[in-house]
C-alpha cells in the first residue's frame, strides 16, 4: 500500500503543495488499495470511479493554477449509503431497495464536500435501515473489522469504520441515531463526532439523527467537521455559521470538571478491559489538573424499553414503506424486532415519547454538573462479525452509553484510547449542547495523551476469511 494513504491530511496537503504528489496520484493509490482490500472487508457499497476521477482532475487543475478550495480539496473521502449524492445509489442497507433509481440530489454533507473540492470515492455499507449497531446487512452481507476479520465493525456506519481503519479514504461522513458513528469508531480505532443536532445539517431533518464525521485522527476529523458543519437551509435545525479559528488547539484540562460515567443504571456491565481503558483516560486528565469524579448510576429504573419501542416504530414505518412483495427481503433481525410496533397504539407512542423525554432530562441534568463527561463507547470489547449486537432481541440495546446523547442533543466524540490484546477500545467524550468545538479540542488533548501507537491494519488477506469457516 502507498504509505501516503495513512498520512495525516496536513502531510497530504504539503505533498500537494510541493508537487510530490497530486490528487490524481492519491486517487489512483486509493483505488488500487480499494481493489486489494475491499473484497476482504466488504466496506464499500458503491465505488464511483468516473466521478472521483473527474473531481480529482479538477482539484489537480485548481492546485496547479493556485485556486485551491481549502483543506479538503483533492482529498479522497467516502459517504455512508444513507447520504444522498447525485448519480450514486441510496439503498439504506436493504436488499429490497437494490433497484431504486440513482439519487438526483446531494444531501447537505455531500453538497458541502463537493463545494470544498473533496473527492468522493464512493459510499460505505450499513445495516438495514440503520437500525442495528452492527455490520450486517440484507443487501451487503457482513462488513468485517480489518483489525480482526472475525470481529464486528459496529454500526450503523459500518463500512465507514472498516474502510478508514484499513486505509481507504481520509475521512467519511456517517450518520448517528443511537451511536452510529461513535460505535464503529470504538470498534475500529477511529475518531468520530455526533454533533449537537443541527450543527452538521442533514436531511431529512431530525432531532434524533445527525450526520457525523469519522477519521483516523482528530486533526483530520476537525478538517472534515469544518466543511460539513456549514449551514444548509434544507435542515430545519441547521445552526448559524460558527467561528472555527481556534478549533485545532488542544484544550488544556486543568481545572475542568470531568465526570466519569461508568454505570447507566441498566444494560450490560462494563468489562474489565473497557473499564481499564476508561480509567486510564481519567488518570491522564487528573494528572493534568482536571477535577475528576466518578458519577453514580444515571438511572434508578430501566429507561430503555420506551426508547426501544420508539426505535421499533421508526423501523416498522420504513418496513411498511417497502412494497409488500419485497418486505421479506429485510434482514429478519430488524424486521422481526420491529414487528412488535404493529401492535403499538398512537397513545402508546405518545406515552413512550414522553417517557424518553423524561429520561433525556435526567441525562442532561446529571451531566450538566460537569464540564465534560467521559465514558465507554460500548461496554465490551466488541462481538463477532456475524452477530447483530450483544442481545439479538434488541439490536440497539448495547448502545446505552451513546444513545442518550442523541436524545439530549449533546455533542459526543469517540476516540481510541487503548487496546485489549489486538482490538481497539474507545472512550466517549460528551459536553453541553453547542460545545462541539470544546469536545473536539478536549478529544485532541486526549489523543495527545494516550500511550498507544495506531498501527493501522492496512494489509488484510482474503485467505483469512476462509479460515473463519
Amino acid at each position: 500500500m502507498n504509505p501516503l494513504l495513512t498520512q495525516p491530511l496536513a502531510a497530504i496537503r504539503e505533498a500537494f503543495r510541493t508537487g510530490e504528489t497530486s490528487p490524481l496520484d492519491v486517487l489512483d493509490a486509493t483505488l488500487e488499495h480499494v481493489a486489494a482490500t475491499d473484497p476482504v472487508i466488504n466496506a464499500l457499497a458503491y465505488v464511483d470511479e468516473p466521478g472521483a476521477r473527474a473531481a480529482a482532475q479538477a482539484a489537480t487543475d485548481r492546485l496547479i493554477s493556485g485556486r485551491s478550495r481549502g483543506d479538503l480539496d483533492g482529498i479522497p473521502v467516502t459517504i455512508k449509503d444513507s447520504v444522498h449524492a447525485i448519480g450514486m445509489p441510496w439503498r439504506h442497507g436493504v436488499a429490497a431497495n437494490a433497484n431504486l433509481p440513482m439519487s438526483t440530489v446531494d444531501a447537505p454533507p455531500a453538497a458541502r464536500l463537493k463545494e470544498a473540492g473533496a473527492v468522493i470515492v464512493g459510499k460505505t455499507t450499513m445495516p438495514d435501515m440503520g437500525m442495528m449497531a452492527a455490520g450486517v446487512s440484507s443487501l451487503y452481507g457482513i462488513t468485517r473489522n480489518p483489525w480482526d476479520l472475525s470481529r464486528n465493525t459496529g454500526g450503523s456506519s459500518a463500512g465507514a469504520g472498516a474502510s478508514l481503519a484499513s486505509g481507504i479514504g481520509f475521512g467519511s461522513v456517517g450518520s448517528d441515531i443511537a451511536g452510529s458513528v461513535r460505535l464503529p469508531a470504538g470498534h475500529c480505532g477511529l475518531v468520530a463526532l455526533k454533533p449537537t443536532q443541527g450543527r452538521i445539517p442533514h436531511t431529512a431533518p431530525s432531532t434524533m439523527r445527525s450526520a457525523g464525521p469519522m477519521a483516523r485522527s482528530i486533526g483530520d476529523l476537525i478538517d472534515l467537521y469544518r466543511v460539513i458543519s456549514r449551514p444548509d437551509p434544507r435542515d430545519t435545525w441547521s445552526l448559524p455559521p460558527e467561528d472555527t479559528a481556534g478549533i485545532h488547539a488542544a484544550l488544556d484540562p486543568a481545572g475542568l470538571r470531568i465526570g466519569v460515567m461508568l454505570d447507566m443504571g441498566y444494560g450490560t456491565t462494563i468489562s474489565d478491559e473497557v473499564l481499564r481503558v476508561v480509567h486510564s483516560a481519567a488518570a491522564e486528565l487528573m494528572a493534568a489538573g482536571a477535577l475528576v469524579t466518578t458519577m453514580p448510576p444515571i438511572f434508578r429504573e430501566d429507561p430503555y424499553p420506551a426508547l426501544d419501542r420508539l426505535f421499533q416504530v421508526r423501523a416498522r414505518t420504513e418496513w411498511e414503506s417497502i412494497p409488500e412483495d419485497r418486505r421479506s427481503q429485510v434482514l429478519p433481525a430488524v424486521a422481526d424486532w420491529a414487528s412488535e410496533a404493529a401492535n403499538h397504539s398512537a397513545a402508546q407512542f405518545s406515552r413512550d415519547t414522553e417517557a424518553v423525554m423524561r429520561s433525556q432530562e435526567i441525562v442532561r441534568a446529571r451531566t450538566s454538573e460537569f464540564d465534560f463527561v467521559i465514558s465507554p463507547v460500548i461496554p465490551t470489547v466488541g462481538f463477532a462479525a456475524d452477530e447483530v449486537g450483544l442481545d439479538p432481541v434488541q439490536p440497539l440495546g448495547h448502545c446505552s452509553f451513546t444513545a442518550w446523547f442523541n436524545q439530549t442533543a449533546q455533542p459526543a466524540s469517540a476516540l481510541c484510547f487503548g487496546f485489549s490484546e489486538h482490538m481497539p477500545v474507545g472512550i466517549q467524550v460528551a459536553g453541553p449542547r453547542f460545545a462541539d468545538q470544546a469536545v473536539l479540542r478536549l478529544t485532541k488533548w486526549l489523543e495527545g495523551a494516550r500511550e498507544i501507537e495506531m498501527n493501522w491494519p492496512t494489509a488484510v488477506a482474503a485467505d483469512k476469511i476462509g479460515a473463519l469457516g
